[in-house]
């Protein structure tokens, strides 16, 4: 009987639905953007943070890191860590970069890792076609390898399965293709090659350049790996202090270590829109205690005919629920149509983007979420609804809920509660846009403007060549300064604000040696005669390189910047002073401005500049320049000058400043703009309740307002009266709101940059906001009740 009960219920609540199409155009819309905004954040959390890894057993996947965790490590390190196998069933050591791919077609830059033996291994993901690398392949004098990405397969060779024991030419060397990895491994890389592995722990030097994965061992906790690593770091601090001193060790999951960055910037957006859906769902509780004014006389009938108050309840449940279905099902295509347009129109490399879509553990929480609001905005008013009177009810006199005011109470109640769910979005939006400008304001250093940056991909064996500068980049730069438009041109080996690099140990001759792990370290930076200029970073002392300097057997020279100058020569110049690294000496020859490097929120490390062309390491160059006018035009000429010099070296990532730096504020700006979104949403639902509020309050006290008016009450009487009460109730959202407000603050302040949790501007003007977007959504009403015909008004009762 409860199924025919329940179908009977439907089938009312929809009749009942279908005669009050306003209220449910307004209740559904409220509904669907509750809950499409709730779809929308839940697709992206699911796919980035709680989504497993596509790698068998992904909870044993690790990375083992110096610095905390995820820091990179030197060879002694890892194949020290390596021995540890009763821990980590397998251990891989990687590192990524650019390799070329050359041959019949032109030449292309692709995204390489280099990885040793066991590195497909580790993440257990089975090859598309072929193999992937054996044991020992990584050792010296193998045969060269490489297994391609799926991507890469299907766009350079047409999906061909042939392509398995071709031979292909990357950076110079022939390498047999073993292997195609699945696009669900990586869309990023392009492929992978054996990173040859010394033959013992001693023979490398310790520069810090490789990257550890692992799986651990059955059994075995991510805690007790990281206290076996911790114990590892120790011991070699002990044996190596020069080296290893302060450098710790520690075992993260790869889960977080991927997402880590992102997890507070998701979870405060989560937050969010819980807020949202909370509002729209008070809103739906006010329209239908409004509504259910209206059906006081259809309730008290169905009372007197023996309905139960419980079968009364299940009826309003229904309706409500009805709704909420409704709304869920909108509010699915508003998150579809939201979830692509995030990803086709940002350029922010979320993680695990591939994994990010409206699925079907979306939909359920969705339908969780729809079933779940329709109780919360429902239940309330149905037990208040269904505690009437029934003899006023069927003379049409009673009031739903016992008296009017109490039900007038509740529904300010809750204005009351949408406000301060309001003033604590638009807060945490406004600290969050506070600090972006902030950031926006901030100087990296140099111009930024009119500024075109393009990356030259160079075979790294081509570096060892100390007559690159004389056979390229020389001839690349004067043709470019050439060009018309262009003002300026150098190159450098990585621009600011992408990443720090402090790699590069030295110490000043002359001074104390100092204590094994207090040896400083600076951001290199390979640059050409010209470069400073092309971004107007200013020269404070000294001198520019000259194309003299790149030339071999020259004495080497350095440039520092401010930083550098201040930390060793606080009183002196540093012009002329000696600094020693591993490899020899360099005299200091300028002293340049600060820029930042790792980005605009990251104060300015101690930075120094060697002559390009030196064979220190890198394997590409980056080109700058500054032109007169919009500097995106320039590019196919760029291009052109780069492939008449040499075809052989690909151009990519050609980019102005200005989009650099958008890069780099990627992320910041797609929380910003989602968490704005969905405040001035919630603005938008809780001045809607509001106005909804005063309105029912003027059309209660149409009589009332007529007698006052009829008695003499001026019409600016009867707008303070209504606008009174209105102001009372958006004072009273106000102040809970910024209590509210000061707990989100705290969990925001790892997000601000140059404003403080506790903004007082911000907390201010946002407070000023909600109120006079209160205080408007109340004069409408009251403004209507001042043109109220007291005749008409007393004789309507």
């Amino acid at each position: 009987m409860w199924w025919d009960d329940l179908k009977q219920d439907v089938r009312f609540a929809a009749r009942t639905l279908r005669r009050a199409p306003g209220f449910v155009i307004i209740a559904v819309l409220c509904l669907a953007l509750g809950i499409g905004a709730n779809g929308l954040v839940f697709s992206v959390v699911n796919g980035v943070l709680l989504r497993p890894l596509s790698y068998p057993d992904p909870e044993r996947l690790v990375v083992l890191g110096e610095r905390n965790g995820g820091g990179m490590v030197s060879w002694p390190t890892f194949l020290e860590w390596k021995q540890q196998t009763a821990t980590f069933e397998r251990m891989t050591a990687f590192t990524e970069g650019g390799v070329i791919l050359s041959g019949e077609a032109a030449p292309e830059r692709l995204m390489a890792t280099r990885g040793t033996a066991d590195y497909f291994a580790v993440h257990g993901v089975a090859p598309l076609l072929g193999r992937t690398f054996e044991s020992g392949e990584d050792l010296p004098g193998r045969a060269p390898v490489a297994v391609l990405g799926e991507a890469m397969w299907r766009r350079r060779f047409g999906a061909d399965p042939s392509v398995l024991g071709r031979t292909l030419v990357m950076d110079g060397v022939s390498r047999t293709v073993v292997g195609v990895m699945p696009a669900s491994f990586s869309q990023e890389m392009d492929v992978w090659l054996p990173l040859e592995t010394p033959a013992d722990s001693e023979a490398p030097n310790r520069s810090h350049i490789l990257t550890v994965r692992a799986r651990l061992g059955k059994g075995v906790s991510v805690e007790q790996a990281d206290a076996l690593l911790k114990q590892l770091a120790a011991r070699m601090e002990a044996l190596y202090p020069a080296a290893q001193k302060g450098r710790g060790a520690a075992v993260l999951s790869l889960s977080q270590m991927e997402t880590r960055a992102w997890r507070t910037p998701l979870q405060v957006l989560l937050g969010a829109v819980g807020l949202v859906l909370l509002i729209a769902c008070t809103n739906v509780a006010n329209l239908l205690l409004a509504r259910a004014g209206a059906r006081q006389q259809e309730l008290a009938i169905r009372v007197a005919l023996g309905a139960r108050r419980g079968r009364l309840v299940r009826q309003f449940l229904v309706e409500s629920l009805l709704l909420a279905l409704v709304g869920g099902g909108l509010g699915v295509l508003l998150a579809g149509w939201g979830l692509s347009a995030l990803l086709s129109l940002t350029v922010t490399p979320l993680p695990h983007r591939e994994a990010i879509s409206l699925d079907g553990t979306s939909l359920l929480f969705v339908l969780g979420v729809s079933v779940a609001s329709g109780l919360a905005f429902g239940l309330g008013p149905a037990l208040r609804a269904t505690r009437l009177d029934v003899r006023g009810g069927l003379a049409g006199a009673g009031a739903p809920g016992g008296s009017s005011r109490a039900n007038r109470r509740l529904r300010g109640a809750l204005v009351v509660a949408e406000l301060g769910l309001t003033l604590v979005l638009l807060v945490g939006a406004g600290l969050l846009g506070r600090a972006f400008f902030q950031l926006m304001g901030t100087s990296p250093g140099f111009a930024v403007d009119h500024v075109l940056t393009a990356h030259l991909a160079i075979p790294r064996e081509r570096f060892a060549d100390g007559d690159l500068p004389r056979r390229l980049f020389e001839p690349v730069l004067e043709q470019v300064r050439a060009l018309p438009g262009v003002r300026a041109a150098g190159m450098t080996s990585l621009l600011p604000i992408q990443r720090a690099w402090s790699n590069l140990r030295y110490t000043v001759e002359g001074e104390p040696p100092p204590d094994p792990g207090e040896t400083p370290s600076a951001e290199r930076r390979a640059s050409s005669p010209g470069y400073f200029s092309a971004l107007e970073i200013p020269l404070l002392a000294g001198r520019d390189f000259t194309a003299r300097d790149a030339e071999p057997g020259q004495p080497p020279v350095v440039i520092v910047n401010e930083t550098l100058a201040r930390r060793h020569f606080p009183e002196g110049s540093a012009l002329g002073r000696r600094l020693l690294f591993a490899g020899g000496a360099a005299t200091i020859v300028g002293v340049v401005g600060d820029v930042r490097q790792a980005g605009l929120d990251k104060v300015p490390l101690a930075e120094l500049h060697v002559p390009y062309g030196r064979p220190w390491g890198d394997n590409g160059m980056v080109l700058v320049l500054r032109t007169g006018g919009s500097p995106e035009g320039l590019t196919p000429a760029l291009r052109e000058v780069v492939r008449r010099l040499d075809s052989d070296v690909p151009v990519h990532r050609a980019l102005t400043m200005e989009q650099v730096i958008e890069q780099s504020l990627g992320m910041r700006r797609l929380v910003l703009w989602l968490l704005g979104g969905f405040a001035v949403v919630a603005l938008v639902l809780s001045s809607a309740g509001l106005y909804g509020v005063i309105s029912y309050l003027v059309s209660q006290q149409t009589r009332e307002i007529g007698i006052r008016m009829a008695l003499g009450a001026r019409s600016a009487d009867v707008l303070w009266l209504v606008m009174g009460h209105g102001a009372l109730l958006a004072g009273a959202g106000i102040g809970l709101g910024l209590a509210g407000a000061l707990a989100l603050a705290r969990v925001l302040e790892s997000q601000l940059y140059g404003v403080t949790a506790h903004d007082p501007l911000t907390f201010g003007g946002v407070a000023a906001l909600l109120g006079a977007v209160a205080l408007l959504a109340c004069w409408l009403p009251a403004r209507r009740a001042t043109r109220v015909d007291p005749l008409l008004a007393i004789r309507s009762d």
